[in-house]
């Protein structure tokens, strides 16, 4: 009944959803407030679960977008998401960004929170894999380049985007090897099972 989320930093963790089964979210939700999750950023277009988190007096930005290959995160959706983690820092809060599986989506709007805390991106990227293993982070690139235009709009100089976003690919593809990509789609294929009520 273990809530799906791992902590990356100790105000900042990457997962998945609720459980379907309220005899498993109600637990799973008790585990989140008993962990002092104050804020929750959910990037599942597919579902939203406001209600449950007003009820839990616990602040929600849904931001939902597609997880498909090919699919690109609008430069918006991490710049709202780091605005919202923003925030929570300044409340002395913590933050949870998931989406349904942890997978992509949500680990992806942990690494954009890491980048505009000050990490690298191989130091984020690394960060969410040390964490949640089962993390693909397919969406990286994306934050990357909201997080350079981000920076620019606020004054700042980013590093050139160009040289960080070759490199950071290069470490993905050394990263993420053939081995690693078949345990991750296992995972996925696992959690499909599940959610069409087959065993795992």
């Amino acid at each position: 009944m273990r809530a799906n989320l791992d902590w990356v930093t100790a105000d900042l963790a990457v997962g998945g959803d609720l459980d379907d089964d309220i005899g498993i979210w109600v637990p799973q939700l008790r585990e989140i407030i008993d962990a002092g999750i104050t804020h929750v950023v959910d990037l599942r277009i597919e579902a939203n679960d406001a209600n449950i988190w007003q009820l839990a007096k616990i602040k929600y930005a849904w931001l939902g977008t597609n997880d498909a290959d090919g699919h690109v995160v609008a430069p918006e959706v991490f710049d709202a998401g780091v605005r919202f983690a923003r925030l929570a820092v300044r409340d002395g809060g913590k933050v949870l960004a998931h989406c349904h599986m942890g997978i992509n989506r949500g680990p992806s709007m942990g690494f954009a929170i890491l980048l505009d805390r000050g990490h690298s991106p191989i130091e984020a990227f690394d960060m969410i894999r040390a964490a949640r293993p089962q993390a693909f982070i397919a969406y990286a690139q994306d934050a990357l380049a909201a997080h350079a235009a981000r920076q620019l709009r606020e004054g700042g100089r980013p590093v050139n985007p160009q040289k960080q976003a070759r490199a950071l690919q290069k470490h993905i593809d050394m990263v993420l090897t053939p081995s690693t990509v078949g345990r991750i789609r296992h995972v996925m294929r696992q959690n499909h099972r599940r959610d069409l009520g087959f065993p795992a």
